[in-house]
C-alpha cells in the first residue's frame, strides 16, 4: 500500500495540468512559483480576397509570465506580437499586452467542480484581419469549471464561460464577443495527456449589431516532463459559421483552421 499511495498521488497531479490550448483550469499556482508559457497561436485560410491575399496566414505570438499569489490566486501578464502575410504586410510588429487575475472559488481536487473567476484587461495595437495599426482597449471576463474523473481523478473534463468587451477610442467602435470553450482530457501515461476541444465563439458590434458566430473543434495533447517542462498542442476546424460563405463555414471574420502551440516550465 505504501508502494502505490505515490504513484496515486502523482497520477492525481497529472490531471492538474492543462492538456488544452483555449481552455483554463481553475487550478492556481502555488504560492511562490512562477511558470513562463510561450504561445505561437497560428490562424490558416481566411477568404482576404483573390490571388496574393488568398495565401492569407497570420500568426500570434504571446509570452505569459504566471505568479502564485497565494494558495487561491494567481496573476499573470501578457506580452504580444503578431505576424502576419498578407497582401497588405508581411512581417513581425509588437501587438499589446494584458495583465489578468484568477481568484480559484473551489478546488477541484476537493470539490466535485473547481470553479473559478479570470478578469483580464488589454491593450492591442494591431489588427489581427490586415495587420493595421490601432488602439484598442479590451476587458475579458472568464467563468471556469473544472471536472477531475477516473479511478485516480486522472482525467479533466473543463467548461469556460468568456465574455469579452473591446473599444478603439479612434472610431467609438465597440464590440461584445461571447465565448464557450469545452475541453475532455485522458492521461495515457505520465507524460502524454490527450483529449478534445470545442470552442464555440460570437461577435455583435455596438453590442447589438450582430456580426458572426462560428464552432470550432479538434484534438489537443499534452506532453509533459518532472522538471517542470511541458508542450500543449491543440488544432482546430471550422465546423460551423453563420453568416455562411463557404459551404456552411464563415471565412471572412473567422480563420476555418487554427492551431496553438503552449510550451513552458514552472520554477
Amino acid at each position: 500500500m505504501k508502494t502505490l499511495a505515490p504513484l496515486l498521488l502523482a497520477a492525481a497531479a497529472c490531471g492538474c495540468d492543462n492538456p488544452f490550448g483555449y481552455s483554463y483550469l481553475t487550478e492556481t499556482l502555488k504560492p511562490g512559483k512562477i511558470e513562463i508559457v510561450q504561445w505561437v497561436t497560428g490562424r490558416f485560410g481566411r477568404d482576404m480576397g483573390s490571388g496574393y491575399d488568398a495565401r492569407y496566414r497570420g500568426f500570434d505570438l504571446k509570452t505569459e509570465v504566471e505568479i502564485g499569489l497565494s494558495a487561491n490566486e494567481q496573476l499573470s501578464f501578457y506580452f504580444n506580437n503578431r505576424y502576419l502575410d498578407n497582401s497588405v504586410r508581411e512581417g513581425l510588429r509588437f501587438d499589446g499586452f494584458q495583465v489578468s487575475y484568477m481568484h480559484m472559488l473551489a478546488n477541484p481536487d476537493k470539490a466535485e467542480w473547481g470553479q473559478a473567476i479570470y478578469i483580464e484587461p488589454g491593450y492591442s495595437q494591431t489588427s489581427s484581419k490586415d495587420g493595421t495599426l490601432r488602439d484598442e482597449y479590451s476587458l475579458e471576463l472568464k467563468y471556469l469549471f473544472q471536472h477531475n474523473f477516473g479511478a485516480s481523478h486522472e482525467n479533466v473534463y473543463a467548461v469556460n464561460l468568456i465574455a469579452e468587451v473591446e473599444r478603439k477610442p479612434a472610431t467609438g467602435a465597440d464590440a461584445l464577443k461571447l465565448k464557450l470553450t469545452q475541453g475532455i482530457a485522458w492521461e495515457l501515461n505520465k507524460h502524454w495527456i490527450a483529449g478534445l476541444e470545442v470552442v464555440a465563439e460570437a461577435e455583435w458590434a455596438e453590442m447589438n449589431n450582430y456580426e458572426y458566430g462560428a464552432i470550432l473543434a479538434g484534438p489537443c495533447v499534452r506532453y509533459q516532463r518532472e522538471n517542470g517542462f511541458f508542450a500543449t498542442l491543440t488544432v482546430l476546424s471550422q465546423v460551423m459559421g453563420s453568416p455562411a460563405e463557404k459551404g456552411n463555414l464563415n471565412v471572412s471574420e473567422k480563420s476555418p483552421y487554427e492551431a496553438r502551440l503552449r510550451c513552458g516550465i514552472e520554477f
